[in-house]
């Protein structure tokens, strides 16, 4: 079994126009080969990568998967503006979103392996919010499939509620929005994530009209995305599952998570 953190990113790579690469923690079980499945996790607001690949560790090496888990540390992604919330109140050329593509393209090449590769991509909690915002402004065209796992709240698809809790005053494409309707996506939800006093959960008026605990705020995110597919008149494809008995919790959403990346 190898398990080992790559000193990429940092202070060593940077993407001209788009900032810093992160590094990159990763487990890439015994058997794996080039080509063989790659699955990202991106982290929570502890930016503990490192936890988050120990936690999918066993994951991998059960399911055969190169594991990837880029670090978006707070010195080199200051605050929700840079890290979950992807830096897009600024110009495009500015979004931080494109440090992910980045980030895996450093760690396949790494292992031998061909960039541009086509990856499954999960978020849990801040992370699962970088994931959702990547996916609804960019496409993420790279990620085949895609999990978003107790994220704290949300930008709805709605382009009269300005950004962050909405897309509205962005460089949007509405095209690559209305794919991403139909895209393979599964909203996955802890049951018991319904503490409306958990100590990382933005609580004020703006953000509780999305509900006001994680398990609300996902279910009607998706009912937004759902009903906005059925007004544009485009196939939605997104599935919301909820995981009984389990709270915010990345190591108990990732047994529910990882069956759905393979």
């Amino acid at each position: 079994m190898c398990r080992r953190a790559l000193l990429l990113g940092g202070a060593a790579l940077s993407l001209p126009g788009f900032g810093p690469v992160p590094p990159v923690h990763l487990h890439r079980p015994a058997a794996w080969r080039p080509g063989g499945r790659v699955v990202v996790v991106v982290h929570g607001v502890g930016r503990n990568a490192d936890g988050y690949r120990d936690a999918w560790a066993p994951h991998a090496e059960a399911q055969g998967f190169l594991l990837l888990c880029p670090e978006f540390s707070q010195a080199q992604f200051p605050g929700a503006r840079h890290f979950s919330q992807g830096n897009a109140r600024a110009p495009r050329a500015q979004w931080r979103f494109a440090a992910l593509d980045a980030a895996v393209d450093a760690a396949l090449a790494a292992q031998g392996d061909a960039p541009g590769r086509e990856f499954s991509l999960y978020g849990h909690s801040a992370g699962a919010q970088f994931v959702h915002r990547h996916l609804l402004l960019t496409g993420a065209a790279r990620a085949r499939r895609v999990v978003i796992a107790n994220a704290g709240w949300y930008s709805f698809p709605d382009t009269g509620t300005p950004f962050p809790h909405g897309l509205g005053g962005l460089d949007l494409d509405p095209a690559a929005l209305r794919a991403a309707l139909a895209r393979d996506v599964v909203i996955l939800l802890g049951e018991a994530d319904t503490d409306p006093h958990h100590p990382s959960l933005r609580r004020d008026a703006m953000t509780d009209r999305q509900g006001v605990n994680r398990l609300e705020r996902g279910r009607n995110f998706h009912a937004a995305a759902q009903a906005l597919a059925a007004a544009e008149g485009v196939p939605f494809h997104w599935r919301l599952l909820t995981v009984p008995g389990v709270g915010h919790v990345n190591a108990r959403m990732a047994v529910a998570a990882a069956p759905l990346l393979v």
